[in-house]
């Protein structure tokens, strides 16, 4: 199976990124939108609706996680209409593939609203169980000791998430929250990335073929 997706994160209600997104997606042909949260900055569901409604009208679907800035409602929220897709603590197959999702700031996040410690996320992820081998993983917090969370010479990821993606092996984890940590790395065969901020016109052009995953950083 084959899959085009286009990662942002950390939107941060920009409406210009998102036009930039909703362009690149109408006109290079992408099979799916991750976007990994932070898609307001502390904002409303409205908003978020808003932003990713602007890319879903280009005929494509986008699956989310909230992030840290988001508001809380949107944990639970259900998207009308069927192409935006809520993935928090859910599974869905699109294209052949299971994605599976994990909302949330981890332990270093202060002050903001949608945050985890990690016997939080420990607890989170052990009710997240993948039916099958070789599906993605979208969460907003990186796993610790990546590229994808990496600043000022300090990892600061998730330790929970790095053993959950240790113990169930995706070929992919779709992350941010890390601003200044873009990156594509991995931890064994599993693919990390960290597309940096859409909100700085960032983004991460990933395809899929058989299992196989390739990660380029790209510019909107």
């Amino acid at each position: 199976m084959d899959m085009k997706i286009l990662q942002v994160s950390d939107i941060h209600g920009s409406f210009s990124a998102v036009k930039r997104i909703a362009e690149k997606v109408g006109g290079e042909g992408y099979d799916l939108v991750v976007a990994a949260g932070d898609i307001t900055n502390f904002g409303t569901v409205e908003e978020a609706e808003a932003l990713l409604g602007e890319i879903s009208d280009q005929g494509v679907a986008v699956v989310f996680v909230a992030g840290n800035c988001d508001p809380e409602d949107m944990l639970s929220w259900k998207p009308r209409g069927g192409r935006i897709i809520n993935l928090h603590l859910k599974s869905t197959e699109l294209g052949g593939y299971e994605l599976l999702g994990l909302a949330g700031g981890g332990p270093k996040s202060v002050g903001t609203i949608i945050e985890f410690n990690e016997e939080q996320f420990k607890e989170l992820l052990s009710g997240l169980n993948p039916s099958r081998e070789g599906f993605i993983l979208v969460s907003h917090t990186p796993p610790y000791g990546t590229g994808a969370d990496l600043t000022g010479g300090s990892h600061v990821g998730s330790t929970a998430i790095r053993e959950y993606v240790e113990k169930t092996t995706p070929i992919l984890v779709s992350c941010g929250h890390i601003h200044d940590a873009r990156s594509v790395s991995k931890v064994g065969k599993t693919t990390v990335v960290n597309a940096g901020p859409a909100k700085q016109g960032n983004c991460a052009v990933i395809t899929i073929r058989d299992g196989e995953v390739e990660a380029v950083l790209d510019k909107l």
